[in-house]
Protein backbone atom coordinates (compact mmCIF):
# COMPACT_ATOMS: atom_id res chain seq x y z
CA UNK A 1 0.00 0.00 0.00
CA UNK A 2 0.91 3.56 -0.78
CA UNK A 3 1.72 5.85 2.18
CA UNK A 4 -0.26 9.12 1.49
CA UNK A 5 1.19 10.82 4.69
CA UNK A 6 4.73 10.76 1.83
CA UNK A 7 2.54 12.50 -0.81
CA UNK A 8 1.46 15.80 0.98
CA UNK A 9 -0.11 16.74 -2.46
CA UNK A 10 -2.27 13.64 -2.63
CA UNK A 11 -2.84 13.57 1.56
CA UNK A 12 -4.57 17.52 1.18
CA UNK A 13 -6.30 16.79 -1.96
CA UNK A 14 -7.10 13.74 -3.10
CA UNK A 15 -9.41 14.93 -6.23
CA UNK A 16 -5.27 15.57 -7.08
CA UNK A 17 -4.75 11.98 -8.50
CA UNK A 18 -8.13 12.05 -10.09
CA UNK A 19 -7.22 15.27 -12.53
CA UNK A 20 -4.01 13.10 -13.20
CA UNK A 21 -6.14 9.91 -14.62
CA UNK A 22 -8.73 12.20 -15.95
CA UNK A 23 -5.78 13.91 -17.73
CA UNK A 24 -4.10 10.65 -19.32
CA UNK A 25 -6.88 9.28 -20.25
CA UNK A 26 -8.68 12.28 -22.17
CA UNK A 27 -4.81 12.30 -23.89
CA UNK A 28 -5.05 8.64 -24.25
CA UNK A 29 -8.51 8.03 -25.90
CA UNK A 30 -7.46 11.21 -28.26
CA UNK A 31 -3.92 9.15 -29.26
CA UNK A 32 -6.05 5.96 -29.45
CA UNK A 33 -9.13 7.34 -31.53
CA UNK A 34 -7.04 9.25 -33.96
CA UNK A 35 -3.88 9.16 -35.26
CA UNK A 36 -1.31 12.14 -33.89
CA UNK A 37 0.60 13.90 -36.75
CA UNK A 38 3.29 16.90 -36.12
CA UNK A 39 2.19 20.61 -36.37
CA UNK A 40 5.36 21.24 -38.16
CA UNK A 41 8.49 19.51 -39.26
CA UNK A 42 10.62 20.76 -36.51
CA UNK A 43 9.56 18.09 -33.94
CA UNK A 44 10.08 15.79 -36.37
CA UNK A 45 13.66 16.89 -36.76
CA UNK A 46 14.06 17.60 -33.46
CA UNK A 47 12.83 13.66 -32.88
CA UNK A 48 15.30 13.33 -35.58
CA UNK A 49 18.59 14.51 -34.25
CA UNK A 50 17.50 13.25 -29.96
CA UNK A 51 17.39 9.60 -31.68
CA UNK A 52 19.89 9.82 -34.68
CA UNK A 53 17.85 8.44 -37.70
CA UNK A 54 16.43 11.24 -41.13
CA UNK A 55 19.06 13.88 -41.86
CA UNK A 56 20.36 13.26 -38.00
CA UNK A 57 23.79 10.53 -38.66
CA UNK A 58 24.31 10.39 -34.71
CA UNK A 59 22.06 10.93 -32.10
CA UNK A 60 22.72 14.38 -30.18
CA UNK A 61 21.45 16.25 -27.11
CA UNK A 62 21.63 19.59 -28.96
CA UNK A 63 18.37 19.73 -30.65
CA UNK A 64 18.59 23.33 -31.15
CA UNK A 65 15.43 25.08 -30.52
CA UNK A 66 15.40 23.37 -26.98
CA UNK A 67 17.46 23.63 -24.26
CA UNK A 68 20.17 21.00 -24.39
CA UNK A 69 18.75 19.87 -20.70
CA UNK A 70 15.63 19.00 -22.57
CA UNK A 71 17.57 17.66 -25.18
CA UNK A 72 18.98 15.05 -22.27
CA UNK A 73 16.05 14.30 -21.12
CA UNK A 74 14.16 12.99 -24.40
CA UNK A 75 16.95 10.76 -25.04
CA UNK A 76 17.00 9.10 -21.47
CA UNK A 77 13.52 7.94 -22.08
CA UNK A 78 13.37 4.24 -24.14
CA UNK A 79 10.95 3.39 -26.69
CA UNK A 80 8.27 2.12 -25.44
CA UNK A 81 6.13 -0.60 -28.07
CA UNK A 82 8.19 1.73 -30.73
CA UNK A 83 7.03 5.27 -29.65
CA UNK A 84 10.05 7.02 -29.73
CA UNK A 85 11.44 8.96 -26.76
CA UNK A 86 10.84 12.83 -28.08
CA UNK A 87 7.31 11.38 -28.68
CA UNK A 88 6.40 10.15 -25.10
CA UNK A 89 7.45 13.47 -23.20
CA UNK A 90 5.84 14.97 -26.01
CA UNK A 91 2.67 13.67 -25.06
CA UNK A 92 3.80 12.94 -21.38
CA UNK A 93 3.98 16.89 -20.93
CA UNK A 94 0.30 17.77 -22.30
CA UNK A 95 -0.67 15.16 -19.43
CA UNK A 96 1.07 17.26 -17.01
CA UNK A 97 0.03 20.71 -18.15
CA UNK A 98 -3.88 19.08 -18.68
CA UNK A 99 -3.48 17.79 -14.83
CA UNK A 100 -2.14 21.56 -13.36
CA UNK A 101 -4.85 23.06 -15.55
CA UNK A 102 -7.90 20.95 -13.98
CA UNK A 103 -6.47 21.12 -10.69
CA UNK A 104 -6.16 24.34 -10.21
CA UNK A 105 -9.85 24.91 -12.04
CA UNK A 106 -11.04 22.93 -9.40
CA UNK A 107 -9.39 24.27 -6.46
CA UNK A 108 -10.71 27.68 -7.44
CA UNK A 109 -14.15 26.75 -7.05
CA UNK A 110 -14.83 25.95 -11.34
CA UNK A 111 -17.42 22.68 -11.85
CA UNK A 112 -15.54 19.89 -12.90
CA UNK A 113 -18.22 19.57 -16.15
CA UNK A 114 -16.92 23.39 -16.83
CA UNK A 115 -13.29 22.34 -15.98
CA UNK A 116 -13.08 19.70 -18.85
CA UNK A 117 -14.67 21.79 -21.72
CA UNK A 118 -12.02 24.34 -20.85
CA UNK A 119 -9.28 21.71 -21.17
CA UNK A 120 -11.38 19.78 -24.35
CA UNK A 121 -11.31 23.41 -25.53
CA UNK A 122 -7.64 24.38 -25.10
CA UNK A 123 -5.88 20.89 -25.44
CA UNK A 124 -7.63 18.56 -28.44
CA UNK A 125 -5.53 20.53 -31.14
CA UNK A 126 -1.97 20.05 -28.53
CA UNK A 127 -2.69 16.49 -28.49
CA UNK A 128 -3.51 15.51 -32.01
CA UNK A 129 -1.17 17.77 -33.58
CA UNK A 130 1.68 18.46 -30.98
CA UNK A 131 4.21 21.31 -31.57
CA UNK A 132 6.74 22.51 -28.98
CA UNK A 133 6.29 25.84 -28.97
CA UNK A 134 2.69 25.38 -28.26
CA UNK A 135 3.89 22.84 -25.34
CA UNK A 136 6.42 25.71 -24.26
CA UNK A 137 3.79 28.31 -23.95
CA UNK A 138 0.67 26.13 -22.31
CA UNK A 139 3.91 24.88 -19.92
CA UNK A 140 3.87 29.29 -19.11
CA UNK A 141 0.02 28.84 -19.21
CA UNK A 142 -0.27 26.27 -16.37
CA UNK A 143 2.54 28.21 -14.71
CA UNK A 144 0.47 31.13 -14.40
CA UNK A 145 -2.47 29.22 -13.24
CA UNK A 146 -0.70 27.71 -10.10
CA UNK A 147 0.91 30.94 -8.99
CA UNK A 148 -2.92 32.21 -9.35
CA UNK A 149 -3.95 29.79 -6.77
CA UNK A 150 -0.92 30.22 -4.53
CA UNK A 151 -1.89 34.00 -4.73
CA UNK A 152 -5.51 33.18 -3.75
CA UNK A 153 -4.90 30.53 -1.65
CA UNK A 154 -1.63 30.25 -0.41
CA UNK A 155 -0.75 26.81 -1.10
CA UNK A 156 2.50 26.65 -1.45
CA UNK A 157 2.79 23.13 -3.22
CA UNK A 158 0.77 25.29 -6.00
CA UNK A 159 3.36 27.85 -5.94
CA UNK A 160 6.36 24.96 -6.43
CA UNK A 161 4.15 23.84 -9.08
CA UNK A 162 4.40 27.03 -11.30
CA UNK A 163 8.15 27.42 -10.69
CA UNK A 164 8.80 24.00 -12.20
CA UNK A 165 5.82 24.14 -14.95
CA UNK A 166 7.65 27.63 -15.86
CA UNK A 167 11.38 25.87 -16.09
CA UNK A 168 10.03 22.90 -18.22
CA UNK A 169 8.51 25.93 -20.46
CA UNK A 170 11.82 27.70 -20.50
CA UNK A 171 13.43 24.27 -21.46
CA UNK A 172 11.32 23.60 -24.26
CA UNK A 173 10.69 26.94 -26.16
CA UNK A 174 12.51 29.95 -24.10
CA UNK A 175 11.26 32.71 -26.50
CA UNK A 176 7.66 31.35 -26.14
CA UNK A 177 7.62 31.20 -22.45
CA UNK A 178 8.81 34.77 -22.23
CA UNK A 179 6.19 35.74 -24.57
CA UNK A 180 3.40 34.38 -22.14
CA UNK A 181 4.87 35.63 -19.44
CA UNK A 182 5.03 38.98 -20.74
CA UNK A 183 1.76 38.82 -22.04
CA UNK A 184 0.30 37.32 -18.50
CA UNK A 185 2.61 39.94 -16.28
CA UNK A 186 -1.20 41.09 -14.84
CA UNK A 187 -2.05 37.72 -13.48
CA UNK A 188 1.61 37.29 -11.94
CA UNK A 189 1.62 37.27 -7.80
CA UNK A 190 3.19 40.64 -7.70
CA UNK A 191 1.45 41.50 -4.24
CA UNK A 192 2.97 38.04 -3.21
CA UNK A 193 6.57 38.53 -4.34
CA UNK A 194 6.73 42.06 -2.94
CA UNK A 195 6.25 41.03 1.02
CA UNK A 196 5.68 36.93 1.08
CA UNK A 197 8.92 35.04 1.46
CA UNK A 198 8.18 32.01 0.22
CA UNK A 199 7.55 34.04 -3.03
CA UNK A 200 10.89 35.67 -2.64
CA UNK A 201 12.42 32.32 -2.59
CA UNK A 202 10.61 30.71 -5.27
CA UNK A 203 11.39 33.37 -7.97
CA UNK A 204 15.02 33.66 -6.98
CA UNK A 205 15.85 30.31 -7.17
CA UNK A 206 13.54 29.76 -10.57
CA UNK A 207 15.67 32.73 -11.75
CA UNK A 208 19.33 30.86 -10.54
CA UNK A 209 17.90 27.62 -12.28
CA UNK A 210 16.74 28.97 -15.73
CA UNK A 211 20.40 31.04 -15.62
CA UNK A 212 22.01 27.41 -14.76
CA UNK A 213 20.32 25.77 -18.22
CA UNK A 214 21.15 28.87 -19.88
CA UNK A 215 25.00 28.74 -19.29
CA UNK A 216 24.79 24.61 -20.05
CA UNK A 217 23.32 25.34 -23.78
CA UNK A 218 25.24 27.54 -24.42
CA UNK A 219 28.24 26.14 -23.68
CA UNK A 220 27.10 22.42 -25.64
CA UNK A 221 27.44 24.58 -28.53
CA UNK A 222 30.81 25.79 -27.71
CA UNK A 223 32.86 23.34 -29.34
CA UNK A 224 35.25 24.19 -32.87
CA UNK A 225 32.83 21.83 -34.58
CA UNK A 226 29.60 24.11 -33.94
CA UNK A 227 31.59 27.25 -34.77
CA UNK A 228 29.89 27.60 -38.27
CA UNK A 229 26.58 26.74 -37.27
CA UNK A 230 26.43 29.39 -34.49
CA UNK A 231 27.91 32.39 -36.95
CA UNK A 232 25.28 31.57 -39.64
CA UNK A 233 22.25 30.98 -37.58
CA UNK A 234 21.27 34.40 -36.25
CA UNK A 235 22.44 36.11 -39.79
CA UNK A 236 19.89 33.78 -41.56
CA UNK A 237 17.30 34.32 -38.78
CA UNK A 238 16.20 37.67 -40.59
CA UNK A 239 16.32 36.06 -44.01
CA UNK A 240 14.09 32.82 -43.24
CA UNK A 241 12.14 34.00 -40.32
CA UNK A 242 11.64 38.00 -40.67
CA UNK A 243 11.42 38.75 -43.85
CA UNK A 244 14.61 40.88 -44.50
CA UNK A 245 14.73 39.27 -47.89
CA UNK A 246 11.74 41.66 -49.54
CA UNK A 247 13.82 44.73 -48.45
CA UNK A 248 16.86 43.87 -49.59
CA UNK A 249 15.90 42.99 -52.78
CA UNK A 250 14.61 46.62 -52.90
CA UNK A 251 18.33 47.42 -52.97
CA UNK A 252 19.96 46.06 -55.62
CA UNK A 253 23.53 48.77 -55.34
CA UNK A 254 24.02 46.94 -51.04
CA UNK A 255 23.65 43.61 -52.92
CA UNK A 256 26.39 44.67 -55.65
CA UNK A 257 28.25 45.77 -53.34
CA UNK A 258 29.04 42.31 -50.99
CA UNK A 259 28.67 39.96 -54.67
CA UNK A 260 25.26 38.93 -53.97
CA UNK A 261 22.73 38.64 -56.96
CA UNK A 262 18.77 38.65 -55.83
CA UNK A 263 18.96 35.08 -56.71
CA UNK A 264 21.64 34.14 -54.01
CA UNK A 265 19.36 36.03 -51.33
CA UNK A 266 16.06 34.14 -52.82
CA UNK A 267 18.23 30.83 -52.19
CA UNK A 268 19.46 32.14 -48.66
CA UNK A 269 15.77 32.48 -47.48
CA UNK A 270 14.88 29.16 -49.25
CA UNK A 271 17.34 27.53 -46.74
CA UNK A 272 20.45 27.04 -48.85
CA UNK A 273 23.00 26.57 -47.16
CA UNK A 274 25.25 24.76 -48.70
CA UNK A 275 27.29 27.02 -50.37
CA UNK A 276 29.90 29.12 -48.07
CA UNK A 277 30.05 31.97 -50.54
CA UNK A 278 26.78 32.34 -50.36
CA UNK A 279 25.77 31.42 -46.68
CA UNK A 280 28.79 33.57 -45.35
CA UNK A 281 27.36 35.09 -42.11
CA UNK A 282 30.06 38.01 -42.58
CA UNK A 283 28.56 39.55 -45.51
CA UNK A 284 24.86 38.76 -44.54
CA UNK A 285 25.81 40.99 -41.49
CA UNK A 286 26.95 43.62 -43.08
CA UNK A 287 24.50 44.15 -45.60
CA UNK A 288 21.71 43.84 -42.87
CA UNK A 289 23.54 46.71 -41.09
CA UNK A 290 23.68 48.90 -44.25
CA UNK A 291 19.76 48.28 -44.87
CA UNK A 292 18.63 48.93 -41.43
CA UNK A 293 16.22 47.86 -38.56
CA UNK A 294 13.86 45.24 -39.81
CA UNK A 295 10.90 47.55 -38.13
CA UNK A 296 11.95 51.05 -39.46
CA UNK A 297 11.52 49.79 -43.36
CA UNK A 298 8.53 50.79 -45.60
CA UNK A 299 5.91 48.01 -45.18
CA UNK A 300 7.09 47.20 -41.24
CA UNK A 301 3.34 48.83 -40.21
CA UNK A 302 1.65 46.81 -43.12
CA UNK A 303 3.02 43.43 -41.53
CA UNK A 304 2.34 44.59 -38.27
CA UNK A 305 -1.46 44.90 -38.96
CA UNK A 306 -0.79 41.11 -40.63
CA UNK A 307 -0.12 39.91 -37.16
CA UNK A 308 -3.37 41.40 -35.62
CA UNK A 309 -5.48 39.71 -38.51
CA UNK A 310 -4.05 36.68 -38.13
CA UNK A 311 -6.12 36.05 -35.45
CA UNK A 312 -8.92 35.41 -37.91
CA UNK A 313 -7.57 32.59 -39.16
CA UNK A 314 -10.07 29.88 -39.13
CA UNK A 315 -7.80 27.44 -37.20
CA UNK A 316 -7.75 30.54 -34.14
CA UNK A 317 -11.25 31.96 -34.84
CA UNK A 318 -13.27 29.79 -32.21
CA UNK A 319 -10.70 30.40 -29.34
CA UNK A 320 -10.28 34.26 -30.81
CA UNK A 321 -14.26 34.72 -30.49
CA UNK A 322 -14.62 32.71 -26.83
CA UNK A 323 -12.02 34.58 -25.68
CA UNK A 324 -13.73 38.29 -26.95
CA UNK A 325 -16.86 37.03 -25.63
CA UNK A 326 -15.50 36.15 -22.13
CA UNK A 327 -13.75 39.79 -21.96
CA UNK A 328 -17.16 41.24 -21.99
CA UNK A 329 -18.49 38.65 -19.99
CA UNK A 330 -16.58 38.41 -17.08
CA UNK A 331 -14.30 41.99 -17.42
CA UNK A 332 -11.77 42.54 -15.13
CA UNK A 333 -8.95 44.96 -15.01
CA UNK A 334 -5.96 42.51 -15.17
CA UNK A 335 -8.19 41.20 -18.41
CA UNK A 336 -8.01 44.03 -19.96
CA UNK A 337 -4.18 44.83 -19.71
CA UNK A 338 -3.34 41.37 -20.52
CA UNK A 339 -5.70 41.64 -24.17
CA UNK A 340 -3.63 45.45 -24.74
CA UNK A 341 -0.45 43.41 -24.25
CA UNK A 342 -1.30 40.77 -26.15
CA UNK A 343 -2.39 42.95 -28.85
CA UNK A 344 0.99 44.76 -28.78
CA UNK A 345 3.33 41.75 -28.79
CA UNK A 346 1.28 40.43 -31.46
CA UNK A 347 1.74 43.80 -33.84
CA UNK A 348 5.48 44.15 -32.55
CA UNK A 349 6.06 41.00 -34.04
CA UNK A 350 4.45 41.55 -37.43
CA UNK A 351 6.37 44.74 -37.37
CA UNK A 352 9.66 42.45 -36.88
CA UNK A 353 8.85 40.41 -40.00
CA UNK A 354 6.99 37.65 -38.33
CA UNK A 355 3.18 38.07 -38.48
CA UNK A 356 0.95 35.29 -38.05
CA UNK A 357 2.67 32.44 -36.63
CA UNK A 358 0.00 29.97 -35.47
CA UNK A 359 1.83 28.42 -33.49
CA UNK A 360 2.75 31.37 -31.35
CA UNK A 361 -0.83 32.16 -31.23
CA UNK A 362 -2.62 28.83 -29.67
CA UNK A 363 -1.01 29.41 -26.23
CA UNK A 364 -1.35 33.20 -25.86
CA UNK A 365 -5.07 32.18 -26.67
CA UNK A 366 -5.70 29.40 -24.29
CA UNK A 367 -4.19 31.91 -21.72
CA UNK A 368 -7.01 34.21 -22.61
CA UNK A 369 -9.64 31.44 -22.20
CA UNK A 370 -8.23 30.29 -18.88
CA UNK A 371 -7.46 34.14 -17.55
CA UNK A 372 -10.92 35.31 -17.10
CA UNK A 373 -12.00 32.02 -14.53
CA UNK A 374 -8.40 32.74 -12.50
CA UNK A 375 -9.90 35.97 -12.21
CA UNK A 376 -13.46 35.37 -11.11
CA UNK A 377 -13.21 32.32 -9.62
CA UNK A 378 -13.09 33.20 -5.94
CA UNK A 379 -16.01 36.05 -6.46
CA UNK A 380 -19.57 35.01 -5.92
CA UNK A 381 -20.16 34.99 -9.82
CA UNK A 382 -21.63 31.63 -9.97
CA UNK A 383 -25.49 32.03 -9.80
CA UNK A 384 -24.84 35.13 -11.90
CA UNK A 385 -26.12 35.73 -15.41
CA UNK A 386 -22.60 36.32 -16.81
CA UNK A 387 -21.05 33.10 -15.12
CA UNK A 388 -23.91 31.23 -17.33
CA UNK A 389 -23.03 33.14 -20.27
CA UNK A 390 -19.42 32.24 -19.73
CA UNK A 391 -20.12 28.49 -19.30
CA UNK A 392 -22.47 28.37 -22.56
CA UNK A 393 -19.54 30.49 -24.27
CA UNK A 394 -16.72 27.97 -23.37
CA UNK A 395 -18.97 24.77 -24.04
CA UNK A 396 -20.58 25.70 -27.40
CA UNK A 397 -17.07 26.82 -28.51
CA UNK A 398 -15.13 23.55 -27.58
CA UNK A 399 -17.67 21.33 -29.43
CA UNK A 400 -17.39 23.81 -32.40
CA UNK A 401 -13.22 23.63 -32.76
CA UNK A 402 -13.15 20.09 -31.69
CA UNK A 403 -15.45 18.95 -34.60
CA UNK A 404 -14.06 20.96 -36.38
CA UNK A 405 -10.08 19.02 -35.24
CA UNK A 406 -11.78 16.26 -35.82
CA UNK A 407 -12.25 16.41 -38.95
CA UNK A 408 -9.01 17.83 -39.75
CA UNK A 409 -7.47 14.95 -38.34
CA UNK A 410 -9.35 12.44 -40.08
CA UNK A 411 -8.31 13.74 -43.47
CA UNK A 412 -4.53 14.13 -42.20
CA UNK A 413 -4.84 10.41 -41.11
CA UNK A 414 -6.42 9.58 -45.09
CA UNK A 415 -3.57 11.74 -46.57
CA UNK A 416 -1.13 10.64 -44.72
CA UNK A 417 -1.79 6.78 -45.31
CA UNK A 418 -1.71 7.08 -49.04
CA UNK A 419 1.56 9.07 -48.91
CA UNK A 420 2.93 6.43 -46.56
CA UNK A 421 1.99 4.07 -49.22
CA UNK A 422 2.95 5.87 -52.05
CA UNK A 423 7.04 6.10 -51.10
CA UNK A 424 6.72 2.20 -50.85
CA UNK A 425 10.29 1.74 -52.59
CA UNK A 426 11.93 5.20 -51.77
CA UNK A 427 15.42 4.49 -51.70
CA UNK A 428 17.71 4.54 -48.67
CA UNK A 429 20.58 5.75 -50.03
CA UNK A 430 21.14 9.81 -49.12
CA UNK A 431 18.84 12.24 -50.71
CA UNK A 432 18.84 16.01 -50.84
CA UNK A 433 15.36 17.22 -49.31
CA UNK A 434 14.97 20.93 -50.62
CA UNK A 435 11.90 22.82 -49.02
CA UNK A 436 8.11 21.73 -47.70
CA UNK A 437 8.17 19.26 -50.64
CA UNK A 438 8.66 15.85 -48.62
CA UNK A 439 5.91 15.38 -46.25
CA UNK A 440 8.00 15.11 -42.50
CA UNK A 441 5.00 15.25 -40.37
CA UNK A 442 2.96 12.64 -42.11
CA UNK A 443 5.84 10.22 -43.17
CA UNK A 444 6.70 10.36 -39.71
CA UNK A 445 3.85 10.56 -37.10
CA UNK A 446 3.56 10.79 -33.55
CA UNK A 447 3.02 7.42 -32.59
CA UNK A 448 3.88 4.52 -35.67
CA UNK A 449 7.34 4.94 -37.25
CA UNK A 450 7.28 2.72 -40.64
CA UNK A 451 10.70 0.38 -40.47
CA UNK A 452 10.63 1.63 -44.42
CA UNK A 453 10.86 5.35 -42.93
CA UNK A 454 13.75 4.70 -40.64
CA UNK A 455 15.75 4.06 -42.96
CA UNK A 456 15.54 7.18 -45.58
CA UNK A 457 18.43 9.11 -45.28
CA UNK A 458 17.69 12.80 -45.56
CA UNK A 459 20.50 15.56 -46.45
CA UNK A 460 18.68 18.88 -45.21
CA UNK A 461 19.58 21.80 -46.88
CA UNK A 462 18.80 23.92 -43.58
CA UNK A 463 21.49 25.42 -40.96
CA UNK A 464 21.54 21.75 -39.81
CA UNK A 465 23.94 21.23 -42.76
CA UNK A 466 26.45 22.81 -40.34
CA UNK A 467 25.37 20.99 -37.65
CA UNK A 468 27.61 17.93 -36.24
CA UNK A 469 25.32 15.48 -35.94
CA UNK A 470 23.59 16.09 -39.12
CA UNK A 471 24.63 13.63 -42.06
CA UNK A 472 24.93 16.71 -44.48
CA UNK A 473 28.09 18.07 -42.17
CA UNK A 474 29.28 14.38 -42.69
CA UNK A 475 29.09 14.26 -46.52
CA UNK A 476 30.73 17.87 -46.55
CA UNK A 477 33.25 16.28 -44.58
CA UNK A 478 33.88 13.59 -46.85
CA UNK A 479 33.41 15.96 -50.23
CA UNK A 480 30.49 14.36 -51.35
CA UNK A 481 27.97 17.47 -50.04
CA UNK A 482 25.52 18.36 -52.56
CA UNK A 483 27.61 21.17 -54.88
CA UNK A 484 30.05 18.87 -55.60
CA UNK A 485 27.92 16.28 -56.80
CA UNK A 486 26.04 18.67 -58.64
CA UNK A 487 28.61 19.43 -60.37
CA UNK A 488 29.46 16.00 -60.78
CA UNK A 489 29.16 13.84 -63.80
CA UNK A 490 26.73 11.60 -61.96
CA UNK A 491 24.36 14.13 -60.28
CA UNK A 492 22.80 14.56 -57.19
CA UNK A 493 18.86 12.92 -56.32
CA UNK A 494 17.17 15.98 -54.98
CA UNK A 495 13.37 16.48 -53.70
CA UNK A 496 12.03 20.04 -53.91
CA UNK A 497 9.24 21.79 -56.32
CA UNK A 498 9.67 23.65 -59.37
CA UNK A 499 10.61 26.90 -58.18
CA UNK A 500 13.22 25.96 -56.05
CA UNK A 501 14.90 24.41 -59.20
CA UNK A 502 15.01 27.22 -60.92
CA UNK A 503 16.57 29.12 -58.33
CA UNK A 504 19.15 26.37 -58.39
CA UNK A 505 19.33 27.06 -62.25
CA UNK A 506 20.22 30.51 -62.04
CA UNK A 507 22.56 29.52 -59.28
CA UNK A 508 24.07 27.05 -61.48
CA UNK A 509 24.67 30.19 -64.38
CA UNK A 510 25.35 32.68 -62.11
CA UNK A 511 28.54 30.33 -60.26
CA UNK A 512 29.33 27.88 -62.60
CA UNK A 513 28.73 29.48 -65.91
CA UNK A 514 26.48 25.79 -66.16
CA UNK A 515 23.18 24.66 -67.15
CA UNK A 516 21.04 22.43 -65.05
CA UNK A 517 20.09 19.07 -66.36
CA UNK A 518 17.55 16.66 -65.14
CA UNK A 519 19.65 12.95 -65.42
CA UNK A 520 16.16 10.75 -64.27
CA UNK A 521 13.31 11.29 -62.39
CA UNK A 522 11.19 9.10 -60.26
CA UNK A 523 7.55 9.32 -59.38
CA UNK A 524 6.32 8.72 -55.50
CA UNK A 525 2.53 10.06 -55.72
CA UNK A 526 2.89 13.78 -55.29
CA UNK A 527 6.80 13.39 -54.49
CA UNK A 528 9.46 13.33 -57.56
CA UNK A 529 12.45 12.63 -56.79
CA UNK A 530 14.77 14.38 -59.65
CA UNK A 531 18.45 13.72 -60.05
CA UNK A 532 20.10 17.03 -61.27
CA UNK A 533 23.70 17.93 -62.74
CA UNK A 534 24.73 21.16 -63.32
CA UNK A 535 26.61 20.98 -66.93
CA UNK A 536 29.80 22.64 -66.70
CA UNK A 537 32.86 22.85 -68.57
CA UNK A 538 34.47 20.45 -66.20
CA UNK A 539 31.15 17.86 -66.43
CA UNK A 540 31.12 18.28 -70.15
CA UNK A 541 34.84 17.29 -70.37
CA UNK A 542 34.29 13.81 -68.09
Amino acid sequence: MVNASRFPLYQKNPWFLWDFLISLLFVSALCFFFEPYWNTNDDVAMSMVAHGYGFAAVSSPTIVFSNVLWGHLVRSIPQINGVLGYSIVTLGTLVGISTAILFVLRQLGIGLLLSLFILLFILVRPVLLPQFTINAGLLAVAAIACWSLYEQQEKKYALLAGCMLAFCSYLVRNHEFLLIILIASPFLPWSKLLKDRAAQAAAIVLIIAISIATFIDYQAYQGSEWQAFTALDPARAPFTDFRADIQLNQHPEILSRHGYSTNDINLITEWFFVDPAIANPTALNAMLTELGPLAAQPNSLINGWEGIQALAHPVLLPSVVAAILLLFILPSRKLFITWVLCLMTLFTLGLLGRPGVLRVYIPVLALMLIAPFLEHSAQHTHKRLSWHLAQAVIIVAAIVNTLQIFSDSRATQQYSEAIRKNLSGFPNDTVVAWGLVFPYENVYPVLKQSESAMKYQHYSLGTDILAPFSRAFLEEKNGTGMIARLISKDGVPIIADAPLFNLLAIYCKEHFDGDLEELASQQYGHINLSWRRCNTQKTQSE
